[in-house]
């Protein structure tokens, strides 16, 4: 059989930033034959509010969130009513806030004008005179697309009014309780930044990414099977070889798919933004690794290996190392998450009880796997070694130190692959993906967002997280210490074995809990943030009550709470967790600045204790606790 083109390899080289073609990422030069329809809950959220009478919409948020195609969708389905080509026409033509577009079904009684893009509008005082301008619109919705950084210049601008002034009401109160709308005003914002990619929605079939690799990798009518079963090289691809793993291993595969969210909802957490852009650009690159058909035909024509070298673009190796064809400076500017996921590389992390099995036992894998072959090149020959039975194999004769080099870089490819390959595969026993990946406190993470711990499990959490707060502060106190200490930031660093504490706060008044359960949306339950976006709880919230209603919250993301478990045991690493430390330092010099007095007495730590100074008639007095 000769060699073929998968017309859907071609479709998905047009997501991959360092294609030449690579219009698809922009939803502006989509088709319908390429078109991917997401389901969102923000088109749901934003339906919903037009709906109820919204006067507008607002939707913010990093460029590639997918405000374009939100809009393109609400001209479409059952808002607005009109088919796909109507509804770019749409797009293209009476998108710039100038037009009124009417429903075309009756759905709804109002129109609906839409500006894709406020930042075109130059100034920004321009721009919050149209917003100024909606007050007077009657049976009309406005919906407009602003990036945040361009929005905050919008409403702070001087020809700003009682419109803007309600918009940064409102986006502040999204930030400090969580609501999203303005009922009176009839405002509503929809903040993309939030949006998770990795948000399991069982109603809507699972993740967007989820749902983005069932579509693009699992339906076969998309794929084109026939171009691939009519092709010589269908059983030594890689682009092949990586639909097998995802979708054509029943469980295994499903195994792997639960992995590749679980890595993304760990990236989500660690601070780090998807948009759908990178998630679609992602994907695409997960399964061809820049690869096209043309060039798989060119790897294995005349005399060149035909196994071997596929190894490199084997999805799990490519989420964490760029194939030889694709030098990791552009990889990572063109996918910018690549760099964060590449830390998480589990090829590079050593837990002996699997590595005993899949390296040296090599019982784990069955034979003749397509991407557990390497090519060896030693003694001027080139040979295939098989790492399903471990590295054993990949120990030769070398003659000299270039065969040596030669040997030693093979084996460490295959380590790595090893290792990736057996985190997909879950074979880890009993060990969590936190645990995989080397978060000590992933899990205790995990339990505090998910809420499902006993009163006794929360309070010996509490006590961690608190003696790690005295270590940052540089206070050695045991671990059951029910009080949190707060050294006077002026007096911090003065040295290791003793402090002034400026104050004292008891650990019931001290309480950790996820942040969609630190805000409260009050009346407005039914525009919350976390009902806005396809929400995922991304950080842990420290929240410290210094008096009746009066609550002080502190941030922790996976890896701030990481940092701050990690110190209670003695120890923490100043230089890696610099950020965290200075984030973690910074909120309690806040919380003991607010309690200096000009009291005579003074408390001091000193030696594990807690000591009073006080000055009695000019004689200093020291008492001890």
């Amino acid at each position: 059989m000769p060699a073929s083109t998968n017309t859907h390899v071609v479709r998905l080289h047009r997501f991959l930033p360092f294609s030449a073609a690579h219009d698809q990422i922009y939803e502006e030069y989509q088709t319908g034959e390429d078109n991917l329809d997401l389901e969102t809950v923000a088109i749901a959220y934003a339906t919903k509010a037009i709906r109820s009478g919204a006067k507008c919409v607002i939707l913010t948020g990093d460029a590639g969130h997918g405000k374009t195609h939100m809009c393109r969708r609400l001209l479409e389905g059952e808002l607005l009513g009109y088919g796909g080509d109507q509804a770019r026409r749409h797009l293209q033509e009476s998108c710039s806030g100038n037009t009124a577009i009417p429903s075309c079904n009756g759905s709804i009684s109002q129109s609906l004008r839409i500006h894709k893009d406020l930042s075109e509008i130059q100034p920004p005082s321009r721009a919050a005179r149209f917003l100024e301008d909606m007050a007077s619109t009657e049976d009309e919705s406005l919906v407009v697309c602003a990036n945040e950084g361009r929005l905050r210049a919008i409403i702070s601008s001087d020809a700003a009014g009682p419109v803007c002034s309600e918009i940064g009401n409102l986006f502040r109160q999204s930030f400090k309780h969580g609501i999203t709308a303005s009922t009176a005003a009839g405002i509503h914002i929809i903040n993309l930044n939030y949006q998770s990619v990795a948000a399991k929605a069982a109603h809507r079939g699972g993740s967007l990414l989820r749902r983005v690799l069932k579509s693009w990798v699992g339906d076969g009518r998309r794929w084109g099977d026939q171009s691939c079963g009519s092709c010589s090289h269908e059983g030594v691809c890689p682009i092949r070889r990586n639909r097998t793993l995802l979708v054509e291993q029943g469980a295994e595969s499903e195994n792997r798919v639960r992995r590749i969210e679980e890595i993304f909802e760990v990236v989500e957490r660690l601070g780090h933004v998807v948009t759908i852009r990178e998630m679609l650009m992602l994907v695409a690159y997960l399964i061809t690794g820049g690869l096209t058909c043309s060039d798989v035909d060119r790897r294995l024509s005349g005399n060149a290996p035909k196994q071997g070298w596929q190894h490199a673009w084997a999805f799990y190796s490519l989420l964490f190392r760029p194939p030889p064809n694709l030098p990791a400076d552009r990889a990572y500017k063109g996918i910018p998450i690549l760099a964060a996921l590449r830390r998480l590389d589990p090829g590079s992390i050593a837990v002996r009880e699997i590595d005993e099995r899949i390296l040296n036992r090599g019982e784990e894998f069955s034979p003749e796997q397509l991407d557990l072959q390497f090519l060896m090149a030693t003694g001027g020959k080139q040979t295939v070694v098989d790492a399903a039975f471990g590295i054993d194999d990949f120990n030769g004769n070398p003659q000299n130190r270039a065969d040596l080099t030669r040997e030693a870089e093979a084996t460490n490819l295959a380590v790595g692959a090893l290792r990736r390959r057996a985190f997909f595969d879950a074979i880890d026993g009993e060990r969590s993906v936190m645990l995989r990946l080397g978060f000590r406190f992933g899990d205790v993470f995990l339990s505090l967002l998910e809420g499902n711990l006993q009163p006794h499990e929360r309070v010996r959490i509490k006590n961690t997280i608190i003696a790690g707060l005295h270590a940052i502060q540089g206070l050695r106190i045991a671990r059951t210490e029910t009080m949190l200490y707060l050294v006077d930031p002026a007096f911090g660093k003065a040295s290791a074995d003793a402090a002034i504490i400026a104050r004292q706060i008891p650990s019931n008044r001290v309480n950790l809990q996820a942040a969609s359960k630190a805000w409260h949306g009050g009346q407005e339950a039914d525009w919350f943030l976390p009902l806005s976006v396809d929400w995922i709880d991304r950080t842990v919230i420290l929240q410290v009550d210094e008096s009746l209603g009066d609550l002080r919250n502190l941030s922790l993301d996976l890896l701030a709470f990481e940092c701050v478990a990690r110190a209670a045991s003695g120890y923490v690493s100043e230089d890696f967790y610099a950020n965290e430390i200075r984030h973690v330092r910074t909120f309690l010099g806040q919380l003991a600045e607010r309690a200096r007095n000009d009291s005579a007495q003074i408390s001091i730590f000193m030696r594990g204790q807690l000591q009073n100074v006080s000055l009695d008639i000019g004689v200093i007095q020291v008492g001890g606790e």
